[in-house]
């Protein structure tokens, strides 16, 4: 797992007026929404989290030092500002409204100033106060709700902190010897006192940080020590300690879909947390074992300021602190600002600096592998010599070129060089775009996404006896370990199957992917647990023919497909990506029986159950390593996949023996056979088929892009456009009929068969996943809010979405560019008889008019019937579908109502339709048509 840029927010807008870039100082994101507000010099400018897009800006008249989203109202912030005055900026009105003025006017401070803000979702109030002072001040979050107040602690002692408990009517004061005291927000008293013994020295809390569900509170000292409070019982208790360094702590943010802690110290050092849990009630763990490092990557400022159309600069800047949305895998990263006047003096002894540093780890990594060479320089950090990604990038041209391992000497020569250039050419100038970040599995891109198996329509499932539409009964989802039933008549889920009995408190799980054969009525579910061991389990749905299979078994094995078009056949990807191991399930006297017996005949060593329901293993072997397999409905073809190389199928049955080795061996060069090229660090995630008169078709979702490819992996429609800013931008693949949905972090899209990218609708659920689509309505699986009375993970919710207007436009596209043989006029009748029309857009006239005949007559006649289209419209769609007869006819009605009656003026709207007829009979028909038309239009213009 890594750190890694979603979107960069552009604020070089901002501040050209006064000739000079700013900078980004202080962010907050909404508590609930996708969210966040941006302070960048005298302004607050909201973003939209997900798009980028810019919503509202409002000119305060001074810097924001501290600021924060009112929790009690629902679209303002809360910010106090360098000349000491609390506001409050609604963003619905883009107005401000001064909560709290200084006693003295001549009060200043800066943006580096220390100032503490508190805010309560219980009771609309702000509690504020300055570093080391000896009181609160409570003011009012509207303008006249509440007089300022100053409240005097009961401790005569420096306060180092405020923070008010997200869920209890608590308010948390921290002071400077390192003391905690909780005092009711209504009345002042104390609740309880959070204070360890003399033998560990505190010297007052920098930061703090609450767990969403349970009732633990972090706290980041300022001598670098990191603790956590149990708070739930009438005597608190500290159940973990750990030294995060030797600066202070500068902030502490609870990331809820991740369940990690993230520290920022203040000299920038950012380090991610995770929490051991008590596997035994009766032997609590130890303070000093609750905090262990998660396994992440150090960030990469450089990279992180690269990616995503960024730019890096130079000297690296100081990470000030980190703001994290409480609801998603998102958060904010803000720099100290690095265009001072003392900064760009030092700029040339912070180069010599870190070359110092270079040339030292460099002299004790003498002699040392690459790997170890690489270890070392990542620990300088941001020394700003040399970068990881430069690193790699080094490393992967010199095995590019066929060298051996980079000497010392060539790192060190590549790295001065490096260094040098930065120092010469590098911006220096003030970070004017705001990061937004997430920490991405690298090896499972959808790791935020439910795992769901959608049911997907086949091409006529709306052409059925008695025009019944089928729908499965059940939808089927993955949580923790259950497998989840959603039943589509009551709209209730339920556990459909325990996957596992029990499993050890102390080991991380969770699902990866879930194959299911509608044939065989079997489950192949993969799971990933700490240590990335990852097992398959296998279950088999309660039937009468299959009672004795109904309990789940387990394999290992990292991936799982099934093979042919009856399922008879599965497969799994062993732990090292080179070995497969095919299964057999009952195959009766088909061709999948025949390969069976041919199998076992090549293969000894396959034996069968005991049950004799499942034969197998028989072992094969590819020739490099594979990261994914995927289920295809060929004979005895299994569809694998290189990511960053190749997609590619494979023949199970016409292998060969090694004479070393015991089992079949499956070629993945691309050298002669057909194969999808991957671009550069392409990963393809999903893989789903539909059945077509001309064959199966495969929609294939990647990290770039979606691909619509036939059974022989010829691309026949793909779009690479990035339709939003989410990470991975694609989400999910879903097949209705001819269309081809997928999800973004946004919105609902199809992919037509002209390889055009039509928005189906919009959605704010930027982690949901497609499961099917019903009648009017697509089905998605979402988590759930993380609060302590959810007690679901994921849910089942609904989009209203018309499926008339997708399946037009999935027929007329396929109908054109793949040349199906379809009875369209027929398949256009049922498909409109039985879907709503008054859900028709402009969008799906527009490509009915422009296909065949058939397609043409229909959208005329359903801009006829839609009242949402008015005449000048039904006109144009008549003229696009080349029925002048009927544009004349709607042309000729409009006249006779219109004032323009008797006569047309050649300055009116009608009067240039009737003249585009004119122009329109001329271009596409014969001259006898046009002599016609042009006659009939002569008595009006």
């Amino acid at each position: 797992m890594e750190w890694a840029t979603v979107q960069h927010l552009d604020l070089r807008h901002v501040g050209r007026g006064v000739n000079r870039r700013l900078q980004p100082h202080a962010a907050t994101f909404h508590p609930t929404q996708a969210l966040v507000a941006v302070a960048i010099g005298p302004c607050i400018i909201e973003f939209d989290a997900v798009t980028g897009s810019k919503l509202s800006t409002i000119n305060i008249g001074a810097p924001v030092v501290r600021m924060g989203y009112s929790p009690t109202s629902g679209h303002a912030v809360i910010a106090i500002l360098e000349d000491c005055t609390i506001r409050a900026c609604d963003f619905d009105t883009e107005q401000t409204c001064v909560l709290h003025s200084p006693e003295k006017r001549s009060e200043h401070i800066t943006i580096d100033t220390e100032v503490h803000l508190a805010l309560t979702p219980l009771q609309p109030v702000v509690f504020f106060g300055f570093n080391r002072r000896m009181s609160v001040t409570v003011v009012g979050t509207v303008e006249g709700g509440r007089a300022p107040t100053k409240i005097k602690t009961d401790l005569k002692k420096p306060i180092t902190n405020l923070a008010c408990h997200p869920r209890l009517p608590v308010l948390y004061v921290a002071y400077a010897d390192g003391l905690i005291r909780a005092y009711n927000i209504h009345t002042y008293a104390v609740h309880y006192t959070l204070q360890l013994d003399n033998t560990i020295k505190l010297i007052g809390a920098g930061a703090f940080a609450f767990h969403p569900t349970l009732e633990w509170i972090f706290v980041g000292d300022r001598r670098g020590t990191l603790l956590a409070w149990d708070v739930s019982t009438e005597r608190p208790s500290m159940i973990g300690i750990t030294q995060v360094g030797s600066q202070p702590i500068a902030s502490i943010s609870w990331l809820s879909m991740l369940k990690l802690l993230v520290t920022v110290s203040k000299d920038g050092t950012l380090q991610v947390w995770k929490t051991r849990l008590v596997v035994n009630p009766n032997r609590p763990l130890m303070p000093a074992n609750f905090f262990e490092q998660a396994g992440i990557e150090s960030i990469d400022v450089p990279r992180i300021l690269s990616q995503q159309g960024g730019e890096a600069v130079y000297p690296l800047p100081r990470i000030r602190t980190l703001e994290v949305h409480p609801k998603l895998n998102l958060a904010a990263l803000i720099f100290a600002n690095m265009a001072g006047a003392d900064n760009m003096r030092n700029k040339a002894a912070y180069t010599r600096e870190g070359r110092k540093q270079l040339f030292a780890v460099l002299q004790s990594a003498r002699g040392s592998s690459a790997s170890v060479l690489k270890e070392k320089l990542s620990s300088l950090g941001a020394s700003g010599v040399l970068a990881d990604h430069q690193l790699q990038a080094q490393l992967q041209e010199h095995h590019l070129k066929g060298h051996g391992q980079p000497t010392i000497s060539d790192i060190a020569r590549k790295a001065f060089l490096h260094s040098h250039f930065m120092e010469g050419h590098s911006k220096s100038t003030p970070i004017s775009r705001l990061p937004l970040i997430s920490i991405l599995d690298t090896k499972h891109y959808l790791k935020d996404i439910p795992v769901c198996q959608p049911f997907h329509l086949e091409l006529n499932f709306f052409n059925k006896e008695n025009r019944v539409l089928h729908y499965p009964v059940r939808a089927f989802y993955v949580e923790g370990l259950n497998l989840m039933a959603y039943n589509l008549c009551t709209g209730g889920d339920s556990i459909y199957k325990k996957l596992y009995t029990t499993i050890p408190g102390n080991v991380e799980y969770h699902p990866k992917h879930m194959v299911y054969s509608k044939i065989q009525r079997l489950f192949l579910v993969v799971y990933e647990f700490s240590g990335s061991t990852t097992e398959l389990v296998l279950y088999w749905e309660n039937t009468s023919y299959q009672a004795a299979n109904s309990k789940g078994s387990t394999l290992k094995g990292r991936d799982a497909a099934f093979i042919g078009p009856k399922e008879f056949q599965f497969a799994i990807l062993d732990e090292d990506k080179t070995g497969l191991s095919m299964y057999i399930l009952p195959g009766g006297d088909t061709k999948e029986g025949k390969d069976k017996d041919l199998l076992l005949e090549e293969n000894p060593t396959a034996e069968e159950t005991k049950d004799g329901s499942l034969q197998g293993p028989i072992q094969f072997m590819f020739e490099s390593e594979v990261d994914r397999i995927f289920s295809t409905p060929i004979e005895s073809t299994l569809m694998y996949v290189s990511n960053g190389i190749q997609i590619s199928l494979a023949k199970l049955v016409q292998g060969y023996r090694l004479s070393n080795s015991d089992g079949h061996y499956i070629q993945t060069k691309s050298e002669g056979r057909k194969s999808i090229k991957l671009k550069l660090n392409e990963i393809v995630l999903q893989v789903h088929w539909q059945e077509t008169p001309r064959g199966y078709v495969a929609g294939i979702l990647t990290t770039r892009r979606v691909l619509m490819v036939s059974a022989d992996l010829e691309i026949l429609a793909s779009s690479t456009m990035k339709f939003d800013k989410g990470l991975p931008p694609f989400r999910s693949l879903l097949w209705v009929g001819p269309a081809l949905l997928f999800s973004t972090t946004t919105a609902v899209s199809m992919l037509g068969w002209d390889g055009i990218v039509r928005t189906i609708a919009s959605i704010s659920m930027p982690y949901a996943a497609l499961v099917g689509a019903l009648n009017d309505r697509l089905l998605l699986a979402n988590p759930t809010d993380i609060n302590p009375r959810q007690k679901k993970g994921i849910e089942i919710r609904s989009c209203l979405v018309g499926l008339l207007e997708p399946l037009l436009i999935g027929f007329a596209t396929m109908q054109q560019t793949f040349e199906q043989k379809l009875d369209l006029s027929e398949t256009l009748y049922q498909i409109t008889s039985r879907f709503d029309s008054l859900r028709i857009t402009p969008r799906a006239l527009d490509i009915l008019a422009r296909g065949p005949p058939v397609c043409g007559d229909l959208a005329v006649s359903l801009s006829q019937a839609g009242p949402q289209f008015t005449q000048v419209l039904r006109c144009i769609y008549a003229i696009k579908a080349l029925r002048f007869s009927t544009a004349l006819s709607v042309l000729k009605d409009e006249f006779l109502r219109s004032r323009d009656y008797p006569k047309c003026p050649p300055t009116s709207h009608l009067f240039h339709r009737f003249r585009q007829l004119g122009y329109a009979c001329i271009r596409y028909t014969n001259i006898g048509c046009s002599i016609e038309v042009h006659s009939a239009t002569h008595e009006f213009i």
